[in-house]
């Protein structure tokens, strides 16, 4: 069965209020998660944002991690060139100490300005701080003294102390361009693909992640993440779609798209249509039509793992979340 993770949305209002209800609704859905059979639940991270957008998938993950006892849980993704490596390396070997193996971690480079001016980083570091972030948290986690001597850090023969409960916690590292996936297969232990391009772009990216790790000799790992609209219906999850087609008409204002035979022709976001953004990108349907497009997933993709997002900051409210969450375990994973 494919392992299944979870994508909560983590923005509160436009306007940045109750945040405090929006981690409770978080902790909610991660405990009705664990008892429909989805494997881990993941937090990603922003800055300055006036929504609310919780900003330490870190911390997030380790509350989740208090209130579980069997979800595995992490960040998808953590901005690495953000933290301090021996910091990271403590706090997530603490969270794994504490949930007894169950923390995962995987990391991005970052891409919006206004999370590298929060913490005075220049993003033209962000490749060279990653990199250095990989080989500290790997060395720290094997029990070595850890050293940096550089513009970007300045610390000698440290010890990262507790040690992770896990021997060998692994590392996922995100990226949807060409440099980023040849990254990910030459530092790290998975490939985390972003929810956004189509199964044609994917199929390229995945082909070239998995020469690369031919060549250095690594496992290849592939983590897909989806968005999915769950109903009675193709027609009824069309009509429940517009919040994830407000998330992905960001997307196309952003450029974050990598032109393919679906989107490569829309010359304006107006233009974008839920037809033509959802064709071999978004999962949606009954269960049936869901298992059948995700099928095409398994079969030209060949994914290890499978993360999905269901609720957007424009919705579903939280019940219906909580009933999607429901749906998704009991009538989808099963037959994964």
């Amino acid at each position: 069965m494919l392992p299944v993770g979870y994508f909560p949305c983590s923005r509160a209002t436009p306007s940045g209020e109750n945040v405090d209800r929006l981690i409770d609704e978080i902790l909610e859905q991660a405990k009705l998660c664990e008892k429909n059979r989805y494997d881990g639940f993941y937090f990603t991270e922003h800055h300055q944002q006036e929504d609310g957008y919780l900003p330490n998938p870190v911390l997030m993950a380790g509350l989740v991690g208090a209130r579980t006892t069997r979800l595995n849980v992490g960040t998808c993704v953590a901005i690495a060139p953000l933290y301090h490596p021996v910091r990271l390396a403590e706090d997530c070997a603490v969270i794994d100490a504490a949930t007894k193996g169950r923390f995962r971690l995987a990391l991005g480079i970052g891409y919006q300005d206004v999370d590298f001016e929060a913490f005075g980083v220049d993003p033209k570091q962000r490749v060279r701080r990653t990199e250095e972030t990989f080989s500290t948290l790997r060395d720290a986690w094997a029990g070595k003294k850890v050293s940096a001597l550089s513009s970007d850090y300045q610390f000698k023969d440290v010890s990262v102390t507790p040690r992770p409960y896990q021997s060998n916690p692994g590392i996922w590292f995100a990226a949807w361009s060409k440099p980023g996936v040849k990254r990910a297969a030459r530092i790290a232990d998975g490939w985390v693909v972003d929810p956004v391009q189509s199964i044609s772009v994917i199929k390229v990216q995945t082909d070239l992640y998995r020469e690369e790790c031919a060549k250095v000799g690594r496992k290849p790992f592939v983590c897909l993440m989806r968005d999915v609209v769950i109903g009675d219906s193709v027609e009824q999850a069309r009509a429940l779609a517009e919040p994830t087609m407000e998330t992905l008409r960001w997307y196309f204002e952003h450029g974050v798209y990598v032109p393919d035979e679906h989107i490569g022709q829309v010359s304006s976001v107006k233009n974008l249509t839920f037809d033509i953004a959802a064709k071999d990108r978004i999962i949606h349907g009954d269960a049936s039509a869901i298992f059948e497009q995700l099928g095409r997933f398994k079969e030209i993709i060949k994914p290890d793992y499978l993360i999905i997002r269901m609720r957007h900051p424009g919705g579903p409210a939280q019940q219906q979340a909580l009933d999607d969450i429901h749906r998704f375990g009991e009538q989808v994973i099963p037959h994964l």
